[in-house]
């Protein structure tokens, strides 16, 4: 018979279990709320309310996004695609070569930005082997989700695992920063032939909204404003065109007249450019790009096609201008069929057009989401900062040995960061930028949320029903965790581990299940971000993420019984 305590902590994490199913809701918000209403009910004093939502896992999940953003940002990943794509001719190839590695490189990165990195390679390859890209977005972001499991520090859960394990041992150990690598780099490994059927399998969908490189465009139109200390005021038109290899096509107020008419303080000027062009433009002392922002050192310019059914379909530029929340900056539009007769912003957004977007790549993959949009393959303009890049990966080599040897995981990243920060590799002041935070504030709170199932004794009903079985243990936390994501799945199943003869292979067998996110689209942010461009249905990822799931499955369970 359940108490009344139990029974408020069930009522609490149903009803935001069943918010979080109707992905209608943030899921940072559903967690704070939920949180907030077990202190207000009195299951958790605020206190330890504070004291978990500020714990290692939440502290290192943003240590570790940092460096990942360090190394993504200096463009090298990028570059060493481009260079398989130019060395290789066989297409499977080239495949097999990036899934090792992005399967590698998840180990230590997000999956999101591994995810969003190879998607211009996808769309390359499709290029080169005059395929659809469909087939190549969905495997590439299973891959950078079945790869990150192996270490501890790779994915949420397993931090949320690994933080389990100290508050339960007595005395306090951490776990070795390589403990799911077995059976965790076996499932990685056989996943890659598996993954590489399923880019066979999938359709080869020809579709308008899949098949967008055929509407890629070779310029844009983009606004500037003069400023009064502008190093250009008193030139002409035709000397600023030549100066900066652009097109003039209006000033305004006012059409333009003749090629020497002279640019005065406060014109908007509406420029026909190439997207390599616009961070020279930006550069021009007393020049602001339009519409608002300039570009930052830190991001990069990327090309967004408006798909069909997109809601930003009717819409005027000057709508965009909420695209600030999600800290981006929309500099311009594709230039093709564009008849301007008045300022940039008064454009109708249609199908089929691009827009130029700057801004960094977990807040694109959030606008591309959430407006129907599709990622164009990305042309050569990020600059691509080696230096800063060889140091990001050498920091987190020095991370990944200093663990290895048994220094504590926050420690060892966060002598990485210190490196990283130290050699300006990474500016101070960008650094909280590159922090996911929607995704730390809901781990933090969930882990709130999972202290009070713990505590109120509810997982121990949990575990009568399971009763020792890690076949259940798996299933269940597996379920969860494409119901209700992995975070809630390793809070939840965790403390149940601990009751096994072996609790080691039982945290184990939930780390394995809790990162197989592979059956619904909003299982995961990565597989989210590659639905609407490979025109994915919800059953196409039934079908070919139940194919991962056995795999994981059987190598886990040949592990757990062995």
């Amino acid at each position: 018979m359940l108490n009344a305590i139990q029974i408020e902590v069930l009522a609490v994490f149903i009803i935001s279990t069943a918010i979080l199913l109707t992905n209608k809701v943030r899921y940072d918000l559903v967690g704070i709320v939920s949180a907030l209403s077990l202190i207000l009910l009195g299951v958790i004093s605020p206190t330890d309310a504070i004291v978990t939502f500020a714990s290692l896992p939440v502290f290192l999940l943003a240590v570790v996004m940092i460096i990942s953003k360090a190394i993504s940002d200096s463009g090298i990943m990028e570059k060493f695609g481009d260079f398989l794509t130019k060395k290789f001719n066989n297409g499977y190839m080239i495949i097999t070569v990036l899934l090792l590695v992005t399967g590698i490189m998840s180990g230590f990165m997000s999956d999101v930005a591994l995810t969003l990195m190879m998607i211009p390679l996808a769309y390359s390859l499709a290029d080169k082997l005059k395929k659809s890209p469909s087939k190549y977005l969905m495997p590439f972001a299973f891959i950078a989700v079945i790869g990150g499991r192996y270490t501890v520090a790779s994915t949420s859960s397993n931090l949320i695992l690994y933080s389990l394990w100290y508050q339960n041992t007595n005395p306090h150990t951490f776990l070795p920063y390589f403990t799911f690598s077995y059976p965790g780099f076996i499932i990685l490994l056989l996943s890659v032939p598996l993954i590489i059927f399923i880019s066979i399998m999938i359709p080869d969908r020809k579709k308008a909204e899949v098949d967008i490189e055929n509407y890629k465009t070779g310029e844009y139109l983009t606004e500037a404003k003069i400023g009064p200390d502008s190093e250009v005021i008193g030139k002409t038109v035709a000397e600023f065109e030549k100066m900066y290899s652009v097109r003039i096509v209006g000033i305004y107020p006012g059409r333009i007249g003749r090629k020497d008419r002279v640019i005065e303080s406060g014109d908007i000027i509406i420029v026909r450019l190439k997207p390599e062009n616009v961070t020279a433009i930006s550069a021009i002392k007393g020049v602001t790009i339009a519409p608002s922002e300039v570009i930052q050192e830190s991001t990069s310019l990327n090309e967004i096609f408006i798909m069909p059914n997109s809601r930003l379909v009717g819409r005027s530029i000057i709508d965009l201008k909420y695209a600030s929340r999600f800290n981006l900056a929309v500099l311009g539009i594709s230039a093709y069929g564009k008849i301007i007769s008045g300022r940039l912003r008064t454009i109708l957004l249609e199908a089929g057009d691009v827009l130029l977007v700057s801004g960094n790549e977990k807040d694109i993959a959030e606008f591309i989401i959430e407006n129907g949009l599709a990622p164009l393959r990305k042309r050569d303009i990020k600059i691509i900062k080696w230096k800063s890049g060889l140091v990001a990966l050498g920091a987190l080599v020095l991370a990944v040995i200093l663990s290895t040897a048994g220094v504590n995981i926050l420690v060892s990243y966060g002598v990485a960061l210190v490196i990283i920060l130290s050699t300006r590799s990474l500016n101070f002041k960008d650094m909280y930028s590159r922090v996911e935070w929607p995704i730390v504030v809901f781990v933090g709170s969930y882990l709130v949320v999972g202290g009070a199932v713990i505590s109120s004794g509810v997982s121990i009903s949990i575990d009568y029903w399971i009763a020792g079985s890690v076949v259940l243990l798996f299933i269940i936390t597996f379920l969860l965790a494409n119901l209700i994501g992995n975070v809630a799945s390793a809070i939840i199943m965790g403390p149940i581990a601990f009751s096994f003869s072996n609790p080691l292979v039982a945290l184990t067998v939930v780390a394995m299940a809790a990162s197989s996110t592979f059956l619904t689209p909003f299982g995961n942010q990565s597989n989210l971000l590659v639905q609407s461009p490979g025109g994915y249905k919800t059953k196409d990822y039934m079908i070919y993420g139940s194919i991962l799931v056995v795999l994981v499955f059987v190598v886990t369970m040949i592990y757990a019984l062995a």
